[in-house]
């Protein structure tokens, strides 16, 4: 049970959380506090820098053990942090200088976000949204936020099965000055940023973001050739022909490198996504094989052995005399 103490307001029939104290770096905060639904987080709650909080109405929620040590969850002693359906909005710099959070998991009725929200947040590189493709409110506002490479899972509300996921590279914008006029021109590297402009109306343009991969071949690493590509190859809604052939080239080309992604996180769904949809050679086995037991990855090796016998048998043996 995630044992949690949490500093609150009351606000406009919800409530805001303000400062919260546990013993875990994954904190799941609740969805109600003294019958009101949780709605607002508070300027600086995870933030690292301590705040002081006077002059306005509070109280405390708890439901932890009467023992144990429970220390302020801000900065680098929060990882994961798991936010109720009903959050709207997000107050300024939230989760500022979270240096250690990897994953943020949203509902779907995010419509306000403050400044500075995710500013030195260089380890989130996952977004849990709670929704549909078809319906993300809230969404755009967070990725204008984050420059970093993210990775967006869209699932059901329970996080109980994912319906889609899309990657958003790196990007970074810079001005130069013009002189001696002073007038600045606005430069941006990176793919990641048209593709961030796909979400409109709500809802995911597929179609919009599938078109930045020609230009994303150009500019991107393999790595994030091969994120993208995967995404879209799983889980495949609005996938046009031509894009889906573009997606499943880049694959064949950079196969070893998709397969080091795997590796590296130990995703056992997408290694076997890999050696089961992809039609990999025998080479493609042994070299994923010893990049498993290099990285000391026992399931994902005696997966790919396996599987591997399972292809060698699976092929069709020639007995034919013509040549004799």
């Amino acid at each position: 049970m995630n044992h949690l103490k949490i500093l609150w307001q009351p606000v406009n029939e919800g409530c805001r959380i303000l400062e919260v104290f546990g013993n875990h770096s994954e904190v799941r905060i609740p969805d109600i506090i003294n019958g009101l639904p949780v709605t607002e987080i508070g300027p600086y709650c995870f933030a690292e820098t301590k705040r002081e909080i006077s002059g306005e109405y509070f109280t405390f929620f708890s439901n932890a053990a009467k023992t144990g040590e429970y220390f302020p969850l801000r900065g680098k002693s929060v990882e994961k942090i798991i936010l109720p359906a009903s959050v709207r909005t997000l107050h300024n710099a939230a989760f500022y200088n979270c240096r250690k959070l990897h994953t943020l998991s949203v509902g779907n009725e995010i419509c306000a976000i403050g400044s500075d929200e995710f500013t030195n947040c260089g380890h989130l590189t996952k977004l849990i949204y709670r929704g549909h493709p078809s319906f993300v409110p809230g969404l755009s506002l967070i990725l204008e936020r984050i420059e970093t490479d993210l990775n967006v899972i869209f699932t059901t509300d329970a996080e109980a099965q994912i319906q889609g996921a899309l990657f958003f590279p790196e990007y970074y914008e810079w001005l130069d000055e013009i002189s001696p006029a002073h007038i600045f021109s606005r430069s941006i590297h990176g793919e990641g940023f048209r593709m961030r402009k796909s979400i409109q109306e709500n809802q995911v343009d597929y179609h919009k973001y599938d078109s930045c991969f020609e230009n994303a071949c150009r500019i991107e690493s393999e790595r994030v050739l091969c994120r993208i590509a995967l995404n879209r190859l799983r889980w495949p809604d609005s996938l046009g022909a031509d894009f889906r052939a573009a997606y499943e080239s880049i694959l064949q080309k950079h196969f070893e490198t998709a397969v080091s992604l795997a590796v590296a996180e130990r995703d056992f769904a997408l290694l076997s996504y890999l050696f089961t949809e992809c039609s990999p050679d025998a080479i493609s086995f042994t070299l994923a094989t010893q990049q498993s037991i290099d990285a000391g990855w026992g399931e994902g090796a005696a997966f790919l052995m396996d599987a591997q016998n399972k292809h060698r048998k699976a092929i069709p043996k020639d007995f034919s005399f013509d040549d004799f």
